[in-house]
């Protein structure tokens, strides 16, 4: 089993848990990590970032020096543009990144930490980004729940506590 760890800018994204997820690596429990979006300052270590959002790229310092591998389903200099069949360019950064883990990390399980998805961060609102608002958060739902039943093969645990996304089992604490 290959297990990832997915860490999302929600605000149960604490340096606790961060450190949880570093300890999992450690151990050898978890074999990689992937942030989505502006995780990545909490976790520069990860293996991974994935934000398909455009402006993203171009607005949040530091995501381009980010030290790990970097993907999106748009065309940015300096990112690996990836798509699949079911991640285009209109899909959340959350499932960008479930699928990065499934295709290029061959993961079997994998566990999500920080997908609140009640449309706040761990940082407060962006101030140089639009906040996602709660009609493109219900449509980022139905995009999860597509992934879910489009991938039984994949066992998603949601480590997130009061997670909005109920498409997953919600496991806490996750090891």
């Amino acid at each position: 089993m290959t297990t990832v760890a997915l860490l999302a800018p929600g605000p149960s994204l604490t340096e606790p848990t961060v450190a949880r997820v570093r300890e999992l690596v450690m151990t050898a429990a978890v074999s990689a990590v992937g942030c989505v979006t502006s995780a990545f300052p909490r976790a520069p270590w990860a293996d991974f970032l994935a934000a398909n959002d455009g402006a993203f790229w171009r607005k949040f310092d530091g995501a381009h020096a980010f030290a790990g591998r970097k993907f999106s389903t748009n065309d940015i200099q300096g990112v690996e543009r990836f798509r699949t069949p079911q991640v285009t360019s209109a899909v959340s950064s959350g499932v960008l990144a479930l699928e990065v883990a499934r295709v290029k990390y061959a993961a079997t399980r994998v566990l999500l930490f920080g997908f609140d998805h009640h449309g706040s961060h761990y940082f407060g609102a962006y101030t140089n980004l639009a906040n996602t608002p709660p009609a493109r958060r219900a449509v980022h739902a139905g995009q999860f729940n597509l992934w879910a039943r489009m991938h039984p093969e994949v066992a998603v645990l949601n480590c997130t506590p009061g997670s909005a996304l109920t498409c997953f089992p919600m496991e806490a604490p996750c090891s």
